[in-house]
Formats: C-alpha cells, structure tokens, sequence
C-alpha cells in the first residue's frame, strides 16, 4: 500500500489508469502486507483485509466487521495513558476532513498485547458526502528493533574511535617514516607483542616503499589486502595529515573470503548460466554453465563482449530485437526484474535455443551497477511438454472414442434389431397378401384397402397420447368387439390396432365397406404393412442419427479444416456435449444461456473443443450421479467469455492453488492423468492467447473462460 496515496485515491486511479474491476481492487487490498480497515462515521469496521486480521490477532477479517475499532485496537496511548477516541489521530479524517500520518502509536491486538505502529487514516467522501475513514497500518516492531540496534553500534563505532586500543580490529599508529608508535592487542595478536618500534614496510605483506609514498599522498585512504598466518586481512591506511600520523585499521576477512569462494564455487557448480552485464551491456562475468550452454570454450570469450549483441539479437519469429525493448534490461530500465520463457538465445555456431531467463538489477550502495542474468536451455523441457499435449490429446481421444462408441451403439443396434425384424416382417406380409388374395378379395377393393392404409399411416405420425390404463382399456374394447365378430385371435391384434390408432368405429366400417373379405384377413393384412413401414422408418432415423454423429465428430475435432480458424463456440459446445451425452443423461441437468449475438474467435478449433471437453467432463465427475451444468457465454468489451459451472461440493481450499499443476489430480490412480487442467491453461494461455480463471465454493465450482475476438 502506498503511504502517498489514500485507499480512496487507489481505487479512483487504478480504475482510470488500469480499467481494474471492484473485484481486481479487492484483490489487490486482500493481497497487500499491510493491515487496511475502513470505518463508518460512528467509527465501526465496515471493511477489514486479511492482512488487518492477521497483524490484530484475529482469526478473520470477518470478525472485525461492525466493531468500534478505536475502542478495540486504539484504546491507549504508548505511555499506557487511556486515548479518548475524541482525541484520536485517526479520526482527524472525520474532523478535519484531511489525511493524517502517525508513526509513534501503539495498537492492540486480539491477546491485548500492544505493538508499535505506523497508520495513515484518510476520509471516504462519496458524491461529496464524508461517510468515514480508511485506515492503512504496519507493524513497526521490526523497524523499531533494527533503529535501536543500528544506534546501539553507532554509538560503539564512536566508542571505538575515540580508543583505538577497544577496537577489535588492529589499530596501529605509525609516523611518516612507517614507525609503529602504537598497536592495540589485536594487532599484536597478529604481528606479535614487540610492535612499538618497528617498521610497518617490514611488517605488513605487500607494501613496499614505493606503496609507502602513495599512502602518504592518498587523502581518501589506501586500502591492502594481505595474508598472514593463514589468515586473509584488510588494512586500511589513514593519514592524518595535520598531526602528519599515518592510521592503519584492519579486519580479519578470512570467514568472508571463505564464503566468497562458496559463493564462486555454487556459480561454478550450478547448472543455469549466469552472466553479469556492467550498464553498458557488456559482460562481467560468467560461470562455467553459461560457457557451456552458449557453445564457447571459456569465460574469456565472454567478458567484455555485448550480451545482447551477442546472443539474444532476435525474436522468436526471426525480426530484429533491438536492444532498447529487451526485457533483459529492464532490470536497467525499470530498476526491477523479470521473467520471460518465450525467448530465445543464440549459441557460438549462430543456432537458436528457447531459453527461459530470470533478469535482476545489480546495485551497489545504492547505484545501479548493471544486472544479473540466470537462463537455461528449454529445448527438453518443450519436448517433454509437447509430449504431455500429445498424452492429454490421447487422453480427450479416449473421451471421444468412449462417448461416440455409446452414442453410436443405440441407433445401431436399433438399426440392426429393425432390419432383422424387417426380413421377417417383408416374409409375413407377403404371405398375409397372398392370403388375402386366395379369400376372392376383387379389383376394386384393394382401392379402399390402400385408402384406409394411407389414413392410418396420417395417424401414426402423431405420438400415441395415451396413459397405460387408457391404451389397456381401449385394448380390452377391440379385443370385445373383434371376438363379438369371429375373430379368435383378437387378443393378439388389439395391441397392434390400438398402437396404429384403429378403434371400434373403424373395424365398424371397413366390415361394412369390405363384407364379402374376411375381416381378420385385412387386419392382419394392415397390421403388417404398418408394421414394416415402421421398421423400415427406424432402420432410416437410426443412420440419420449415426450420419449426425460422424458430423459431429468431425466438427468436433475439425477434419480438414486449417489449423487456425474463426470458430463458433457455441457449435463446440454443442458438439462436445452431444459426445459426452452418455454421461449427461445418467442425472444431469444441462443449462444454457447463449449470447445470440456472440462473435467467432479466430483459434485452432480442434484445440478449443479439447478445453471443453476437459472442463465439462470434470464438472460432470464433480456432481457424480445428480447435479447442473451451466454453460453460459457473453461478450465482454474484445473478448468472448464462457462460464462452465457445475453444482458439486466446490474445489478445497487447501488444493486450488494447485489444480493447474501438472500432474496434479484427486481422482483415483488409473482414473486421471493430472494433465487436463495444465493443458486447458496452456490451450487459452499460450495457444488462444486468452484467460482462464476460478471461483470455488461448497455450492460449485465455476471456470472462466476469456478468449480475443482478434
């Protein structure tokens, strides 16, 4: 939280200059480190951030809402003097209508147990109405800790300067000649007890008398490294040039030498090439890794050289790189680091690589120096993440594979079972024709046999709307009437008769239009055609549907199509959940609300139905046998947002941060490859260039999906 801007401003500004949602300001409050509370004008918590609940004590930032928080955190000044809330610093916002800032209070936390703390208190004004205060706050016991252990040294520093004889270092005075005319213990520790007197050149390692001379004519001190006793020391040399002294101070370095050679060994050991540029781009430094990875033969062919130039002078796409928009200098540019794993490096024979690098600013007391490059060659790692794609392909094939093999088997077996059926129906109705020939029916009647044929085919293209107590009652009518006329085998037909639509009024009239056929010849002779005219019908919706299913399937994956394609989301959708419709229809509900208007996206299709197919296959194992599935898609200003929801008992909290990792699955072992989430992030991310994103509760789970129009 920055200390120069109220909560209000932030969220003011962050909308004009980053177009942020509330839900983007929420989350940047709820991430920051420092405590945030806002209170009404009778001073009562009306918003609290986690990091508020967690500096307080608290369990949640839910507690705190509707508490008096001057009463409940604020109530006492550092002296331990009560801190009427009238006098409270805080509230100069309701007062005066004006920001404050304090760094010299102290708060409560949940125990009652104080720490020091720094707040800026700023006024919430809506529509020029004051309706209270945000308060932004740390914990200052560290800082606090730190002031009084850098005053703790200072004022040793000073103790030491004043006694050269209390530093812990070697102090020695020497007059211009280079005599010793006064050593502390610790020098003699090193140089011996019978310091006085004698003569420093001879003394310290590596100064000579051409050294000596520069010492006394360097005013900003003389600094020498030397090695005694195996022991690594510094000496810094001072000369007093009013009192014409010469101030030797020195420092035992043999620990920090130590841990530079661990530091260089671990840059020699490591296996990511690390390089160092100066601010003009050219090399400083590199390990033996870096060497390697590029193709040289030593780090000499390295130093000095533009890195940029060097090795990274292209993009991926083979156009220039200028150097002013490498993202490896931001680190200078922007004083802040960087990671990018969509690059690629060049090595010594002039072949690319892609490369993921890290890039961060060197500073040195405070002066930016240059930056540090780490990088590693990600040729295997792509591979092996081409391979998972593949895996994940053959895994969503299985899902396709199993969901048209059951959407197929119903229409063919239906088909198989009716043209069975069909050669013995076309066998009984020739041998019902040949019958009702051999009965003397004449010329003329076949008229009205086809007439009636033809009506009660009209009627059978209408679904038969009755209850099963009504098709039994009007079964038990024909069966009466057709034994009242001689017709034995009336218990056999009624059902055929009631199922074609034929009642009493009928079988009425066609004995009296036909009364020289017998009846139960023309029956059986009608029942027959109707019979296997509506086999012959199954036998062509049942293909009609397998014909709908391989179109299906090759819009599913788009066949012969290009790679990369304005697609329609909803007809993927649909395809998709046409091929997974034998999971659906065991107890799931699906849901739609289509933009009617919603645009094509320009994507790989084939891609595209793969998310799909892995986002509604889980949400559909979420909600087990029972539950809904939403799918909802709109316009959101370029983009094209789907929102697949089920009504499952939600994702655990303690796991979402990990659902997209590879690899990661809660389903039993056989039953998922922990891959399909990791390539639905990649498909949008990297292949769609689009967003994905969560919400997960106990009442479901929803993802989002946001895809370019362009």
């Amino acid at each position: 939280m920055s200390k120069n801007k109220n909560t209000q401003q932030i969220q003011t500004e962050g909308k004009d200059s980053f177009g942020c949602s509330d839900e983007m300001l929420r989350l940047l409050i709820n991430s920051t480190g420092e405590g945030v509370y806002a209170v009404d004008l009778e001073g009562n918590c009306i918003f609290a951030n986690p990091a508020c609940a967690k500096l307080l004590g608290f369990e949640n930032e839910h507690v705190l809402l509707g508490k008096h928080m001057h009463n409940l955190v604020h109530h006492t000044r550092p002296n331990g003097d009560p801190y009427p809330v009238e006098q409270c610093q805080i509230y100069q916002a309701f007062r005066n209508h004006e920001g404050t800032h304090v760094d010299d209070e102290v708060m409560f936390c949940a125990d009652g147990n104080p720490f020091p703390a720094e707040y800026w208190s700023y006024p919430i004004v809506r529509e020029q109405q004051l309706m209270g205060c945000v308060v932004t706050f740390t914990d200052i016991s560290e800082r606090r800790r730190n002031e009084q252990l850098l005053a703790d040294q200072s004022a040793k520093i000073a103790e030491i300067a004043r006694f050269p004889e209390m530093n812990p270092g070697s102090t020695i005075r020497l007059d211009n000649k280079g005599t010793v005319l006064m050593a502390n213990n610790a020098a003699k520790h090193v140089f011996g007890e019978e310091l006085v007197g004698c003569c420093w050149i001879d003394l310290c390692p590596g100064i000579s008398k051409k050294t000596w001379k520069s010492i006394l004519k360097n005013k900003e001190g003389f600094v020498l490294e030397a090695r005694i006793a195996q022991k690594d020391y510094i000496f810094t040399h001072r000369r007093d040039f009013e009192a014409d002294l010469v101030f030797v101070f020195g420092a035992d370095i043999t620990k920090q030498k130590e841990a530079e050679g661990m530091v260089r060994l671990l840059l020699d050991s490591t296996g990511e090439g690390i390089y160092a540029v100066n601010m003009e781009g050219n090399c400083t430094f590199a390990n033996p890794a870096c060497v390697k990875l590029l193709g040289f033969k030593n780090d000499s062919e390295l130093i000095g050289q533009h890195m940029h130039n060097l090795v990274h002078h292209t993009r991926p796409n083979g156009d220039p790189y200028p150097v002013e928009e490498c993202r490896i200098y931001q680190a200078f540019h922007n004083n802040e680091g960087t990671h990018v794993d969509d690059e690629v490096m060049f090595s010594s024979d002039g072949n690319p690589f892609p490369a993921e690098y890290w890039s961060y600013p060197i500073e040195r007391d405070g002066k930016l120096e240059g930056c540090v490059v780490t990088f590693v060659n990600i040729e295997q790692r792509r591979r092996v993440e081409e391979e998972l794609r593949q895996s994940e392909k053959m895994a969503a094939l299985g899902k396709l594979s199993a969901g048209l093999a059951h959407e197929l088997n119903n229409p063919a077996a239906a088909a198989g079972r009716a043209a069975s059926q069909l050669i013995e129906g076309f066998d009984e109705l020739q041998s019902s024709t040949i019958e009702l020939a051999r009965s003397g029916i004449k010329p003329e009647m076949w008229d009205h046999l086809i007439k009636y044929y033809k009506e009660f085919i009209k009627r059978t293209s209408e679904p038969l709307d009755l209850s099963p107590l009504e098709a039994s009652d009007l079964e038990n009518e024909l069966q009466d009437w057709l034994e009242s006329h001689g017709i034995e085998d009336g218990w056999d037909i009624a059902p055929i008769l009631v199922k074609i639509r034929i009642d009493n009024n009928d079988l009425q009239e066609i004995s009296e239009t036909l009364p020289d056929v017998p009846l139960d010849k023309i029956l059986v002779w009608l029942c027959k055609n109707l019979d296997t005219r509506e086999l012959a019908g199954t036998v062509v919706h049942s293909t009609q549907r397998m014909s709908e299913l391989v179109g299906v399937v090759k819009s599913y994956s788009h066949m012969d199509r290009a790679k990369e394609q304005y697609v329609d989301v909803h007809r993927g959708l649909e395809d998709t959940l046409i091929i997974l419709g034998h999971k659906l229809r065991r107890g799931i509900e699906v849901k739609r609300d289509y933009d009617k208007q919603l645009p094509k996206v320009l994507t790989g299709g084939s891609e595209l139905n793969q998310v799909w197919t892995n986002l509604i296959d889980n949400a559909v194992s979420a909600m087990g046998e029972k539950g809904t599935l939403n799918i909802k898609t709109y316009k959101d200003n370029n983009h094209v947002t789907v929102e697949i929801s089920d009504s499952g008992p939600g994702i655990p909290e303690e796991i979402q941060s990990k659902i997209f990792d590879p690899f990661f699955t809660t389903k039993q072992v056989g039953e998922g490859t922990g891959l399909g989430l990791d390539v639905v992030r990649r498909i949008i991310t990297a292949r769609c260039g689009g967003e994905i994103d969560f919400k997960s509760s106990s009442e479901g789970t929803t993802f989002y999906i946001r895809l370019p129009i362009e």
